[in-house]
């Protein structure tokens, strides 16, 4: 026996999702259903505000991380060299480098466990993470962009 999606079956799992993708999965589960929406359209317009307000809350929480660590001296400053993706070469950015693999060997030496050599050669070819701040212009909000499609010394250097 087939259910049927219902309004209230929306409402629960709209209400439980925690993550603005996670609430845009559920409103479009109830666009592809049978539900009306013009019979519940203050419904929809009142939860796609909140997914809005959502996403803008985490972006501002994600700036206020981001002038933390600037303030903390944890990101540094680089000058792009050769124009890639939406950085723009002779501007500066703020990155931070997070070199995973030197936080891996440091816990091999401290470990009182054997570590195999499948897992030490794997170590060995971790790249560390580099993240770049963008934003778009003074006062607006700063995002991380994870960096994983080119090769950050050929159009970067530190400022």
């Amino acid at each position: 026996m087939i259910t049927e999606y219902t309004i209230e079956q929306f409402v629960e799992e709209f209400e439980e999702a925690q993550t603005p993708d996670a609430k845009q999965e559920v409103m479009s589960r109830l666009l592809d259903s049978d539900i009306d929406l013009v019979d519940n359209k203050e419904l929809l317009i009142e939860y796609k505000a909140q997914i809005a307000d959502l996403r803008e809350q985490i972006n501002i929480e994600e700036d206020i991380k981001i002038n933390d660590l600037i303030d903390k001296g944890l990101m540094s400053l680089y000058t792009c060299t050769k124009s890639v993706n939406e950085f723009v070469e002779g501007s500066n950015y703020y990155v931070q480098i997070d070199d995973v693999k030197s936080k891996y060997i440091e816990s091999f030496e401290n470990s009182y466990f054997y570590i195999p050599d499948a897992i030490k050669a794997y170590v060995d070819n971790i790249k560390p993470l580099i993240w770049i701040v963008t934003d778009s212009g003074i006062g607006s909000i700063k995002y991380k962009v994870l960096i994983t499609d080119f090769d950050f010394s050929e159009h970067f250097t530190k400022a």
